[in-house]
């Protein structure tokens, strides 16, 4: 694998998951939940909750093969669901209208003093959408430097997300609510096309599979 495939493998990866995570969403929720909280305090909840959610799906991304086979689940049926899941959540961000957190859920983290781990690690950075992402794209590793590049690429969306939350309170001064509406818009039309790739390889999977009888 030559440097422009290594950098092809490593994008894509990044972009699937940096859409389902779409940090740019989260930052409204995030200024909300965080409002009683000194910066530097903030600063905390970005870096724990950043480390806590690349751990757990690191963690799947390492432990995805095994998790098929103890469930008896097939690739093909898990991209196909997977793939309907993510197109869900693709519809919902085209309309800036996906609900990253439950009223319930937002009402209990006004009452906790480190929201960290809950609600801000899982589910809003590491939630279905991102596990799903995560577990099939390691299906389709094919080798150990793919599978070197594909937990670099989940490090570095946590990276990213870390800076873009801890930079909230000016990014939401700059763009605004429309401006990063549109940015989930833009999220939202990636990850629905990566989610109708995902559906189109199950279903021919299965179909090679029914042919190969």
């Amino acid at each position: 694998m030559d440097f422009k495939l290594w950098f092809i493998s490593f994008f894509s990866s990044f972009t699937a998951l940096f859409a389902i995570v779409d940090p740019f969403a989260l930052i409204p929720v995030f200024l909300t939940m965080t409002d009683r909280f000194s910066s530097g305090e903030r600063r905390h909840v970005c870096s724990k909750a950043a480390i806590v959610a690349s751990c757990i799906l690191l963690s799947f991304a390492v432990a995805g093969e095994g998790i098929f086979h103890l469930f008896g689940i097939s690739i093909p049926a898990f991209q196909i669901a997977g793939g309907i899941l993510l197109l869900r959540f693709g519809i919902e961000q085209l309309s800036a209208d996906r609900e990253r957190v439950k009223r319930e859920e937002e009402t209990e983290s006004f009452e906790r003093r480190d929201i960290s781990i809950f609600p801000m690690a899982t589910p809003l950075l590491a939630g279905p959408g991102s596990i799903s992402t995560v577990v099939i794209r390691a299906s389709q590793i094919k080798s150990p430097l793919e599978e070197l590049l594909f937990l670099l690429s989940i490090i570095c969306v946590f990276i990213a997300t870390y800076f873009l939350l801890r930079s909230a309170p000016y990014l939401y001064r700059l763009l605004r609510r429309t401006g990063l509406n549109l940015l989930t818009r833009i999220m939202g039309i990636i990850l629905t096309a990566i989610a109708v790739q995902y559906i189109i390889d199950g279903l021919t999977a299965v179909w090679h599979q029914i042919q190969a009888g």
